[in-house]
C-alpha cells in the first residue's frame, strides 16, 4: 500500500484546481482525473451521481469509461444502497479493495464493472449532498492511502465546480421563472385593456342604437366580420372616434 504521494498525483490536482479557478465544468475535471492518473493509480473508470434536492434516490450524471450496456443497471442507486448509496447517506468516503473477491452484496454494481478496486467519495456542500464520485480500476487490487487523499481532494475541487453549476442552474431558472411571469402579466394586461375598451364600444353602442347589452355585442361582432378587422381594433376606433360609421 503506497504511502507517499506520486509527483504526477499532484501535477494533477495542481491543473485541476487551475481548471477550476478557469471555470471549467465538474464533468471536465472528473475527465482530467481519470486521464491523469489512469497509468499511476490505475484508474480506469469513474461513475458521477447526482443527488436532487429532497430526492431519495441518486440519478446518473455521467461515466467514464463505462460501457453503454452497464448505464441501465446505473441509472438509479436508493440512498443507503450499494456503496456510493451509502456514502451519500453517511457523508463518509469509502474504499474497497480486492472488490472480485469480495462479497459484498453493494459492491454488485462495481463487480459488475469488473473492479478490482473501490472508491466513492460524497460530494457535499455545506448541510447539502449534492451526490457523489466513485472511481475504479481493473488492474489494481487497491488503492494506498496517500492515493485515496488524492482522489478525496480531487472529488473536493469537483463538488465545488458542481455547487457552482448548481447554483447557475438555480438563477437561470429563476431568471427564466421572471421571464414567463412578466410575460403572463404582460398578457393579462393586455386582455384586460382589451375587455375594457370593448365594455366601453358596447356602451357607445347601446347609448347611440338604444339596444340592450347583447344586441350591442353582437353589433360589434357583425361589425368586425363586415369590415374584416379584429373586434378588439373595431372597439378602438368607435371609443376613440365615438362614431359607429365604419
Amino acid at each position: 500500500m503506497s504511502s507517499t504521494i506520486d509527483p504526477v498525483a499532484v501535477r494533477t490536482l495542481g491543473r485541476l484546481g487551475a481548471d477550476l479557478a478557469a471555470g471549467s465544468p465538474s464533468h471536465d475535471l472528473v475527465e482530467r482525473l481519470v486521464d491523469d492518473l489512469n497509468r499511476p493509480f490505475g484508474l480506469d473508470f469513474s461513475i458521477r451521481y447526482e443527488l436532487p434536492p429532497a430526492a431519495d434516490e441518486l440519478r446518473l450524471h455521467t461515466t467514464i469509461g463505462v460501457a453503454e450496456q452497464h448505464r441501465p443497471d446505473l441509472a438509479v442507486v436508493p440512498l443507503g444502497v450499494a456503496v456510493c448509496g451509502m456514502v451519500a447517506e453517511r457523508r463518509r468516503p469509502e474504499a474497497h479493495a480486492r472488490v472480485d473477491a469480495d462479497p459484498d452484496e453493494r459492491l454488485a454494481l462495481a463487480r459488475e464493472l469488473d473492479a478490482t478496486a473501490y472508491a466513492s467519495f460524497p460530494l457535499t456542500a455545506g448541510p447539502a449532498v449534492l451526490g457523489t464520485l466513485s472511481v475504479g480500476s481493473r488492474t489494481r487490487p487497491e488503492f494506498g492511502a496517500a492515493e485515496l487523499a488524492v482522489l478525496g481532494a480531487a472529488a473536493d475541487l469537483v463538488t465545488v465546480a458542481a455547487a457552482r453549476e448548481l447554483d447557475r442552474a438555480v438563477v437561470v431558472s429563476a431568471l427564466a421563472a421572471q421571464a414567463e411571469a412578466e410575460e403572463r402579466v404582460a398578457h393579462l394586461e393586455t386582455a384586460l385593456v382589451t375587455n375594457r375598451t370593448i365594455a366601453t364600444a358596447i356602451g357607445v353602442v347601446m347609448t347611440r342604437l338604444r339596444v340592450t347589452e347583447q344586441q350591442a355585442h353582437r353589433w360589434l361582432i357583425e361589425a368586425s366580420q363586415r369590415t374584416n378587422r379584429k373586434l378588439r381594433v373595431v372597439a378602438e376606433q368607435i371609443v376613440h372616434t365615438g362614431s359607429l360609421e365604419l
